[in-house]
């Protein structure tokens, strides 16, 4: 069997005898097997290569595809982060308007609407980093929805309790006492220039060049005008209702005692009068008698309040 050998007979066109060729079957056998691997191996090759190149394409695809999925997400949250501050210069403002309308200020735990439940919708779940991503700015824009429409239901009660009660809004301070310069010192805690001791600040310090111009914060009466030793020349305004302004460190004063006042008359010239280290106002704002702080009582320029 080992032995058994295959004779092949080739005959020629022309008239030479026929030869015969003799080979072991064997080696048929082997060779014809090596010539089947071989397209085996090479149609399993090509496949192979050829889905390669489509994975790699797809790969290619997918890749493109995360990128600009990554720069939209990153484009919505800056969007989303400029909102909050947006957001945040609203809420602010509705604070001062409460204040203005003698309503009490929203509590911050409900400023922070908060809610429960899943985080996404069923079905809608994406895992791994883009998924908490995506998690997180679905929470700050349904947070953001939940304020402005809380914002929105503050600002009608706002305006319900304002109609009807101009003349006692003109009496409310609501702008700034000095149109041009910059707080320097803020309300509350702070070191005095003098001892360098922490103390209270009962007002705010705009710092401006001398003799410019102070003015009125609301209507009222000039209940006080004159040189005090710790505030040098000193204007105070009664607006009624408990409400009074104090304006400081002045250089020259342009009203009197008694005189009636509108809001934005000029009432005097900045200065450097009394305990003072450099040109600029200190202005108060007193309710009852208690220091409030004064930024709470001035609104944006373009904001009417008559």
């Amino acid at each position: 069997m080992a032995n058994e050998r295959l004779t092949l007979i080739v005959v020629h066109s022309s008239r030479q005898a026929p030869r015969s060729i003799s080979i072991n079957k064997r080696l048929v056998m082997v060779a014809a097997g090596l010539v089947v691997a071989f397209l085996a191996f090479a149609v399993f090759s090509g496949i192979r290569t050829f889905a390669y190149s489509v994975r790699s394409a797809q790969l290619r695809d997918l890749e493109n595809g995360n990128r600009i999925l990554r720069e939209e997400i990153t484009r919505l949250t800056n969007k989303v982060s400029d909102f909050e501050v947006e957001m945040a210069q609203h809420v602010e403002f509705e604070e001062r308007l409460r204040i203005l309308a003698d309503l009490e200020p929203m509590d911050e735990d409900i400023w922070g609407v908060g809610v429960g439940g899943p985080e996404l919708a069923a079905g809608a779940v994406v895992i791994g980093p883009v998924g908490s991503t995506l998690s997180g700015l679905n929470e700050d824009v349904d947070r953001l929805l939940r304020q402005i429409e809380l914002q929105s239901h503050s600002f009608g009660e706002i305006l319900n309790r304002l109609k009807g009660r101009s003349d006692e809004l003109a009496h409310i301070p609501s702008i700034r006492p000095v149109d041009i310069g910059y707080i320097s010192s803020y309300f509350g805690k702070r070191t005095d220039p003098f001892t360098g001791r922490i103390g209270r600040h009962e007002g705010l310090d705009f710092s401006a060049r001398r003799g410019s111009k102070i003015y009125a914060t609301a209507d009222g009466t000039v209940c006080h005008a004159k040189y005090d030793r710790g505030y040098g020349y000193t204007i105070e305004i009664d607006h009624g209702n408990g409400v009074k302004t104090k304006y400081a460190h002045n250089d020259k004063l342009l009203v009197k005692k008694g005189q009636k006042v509108k809001r934005g008359d000029v009432i005097a010239y900045l200065g450097n009068s009394g305990r003072s280290t450099a040109p600029h106002l200190h202005y108060e704002v007193l309710v009852k008698g208690i220091a409030k702080n004064p930024l709470n009582y001035i609104l944006p320029s373009d904001v009417v309040v008559d």
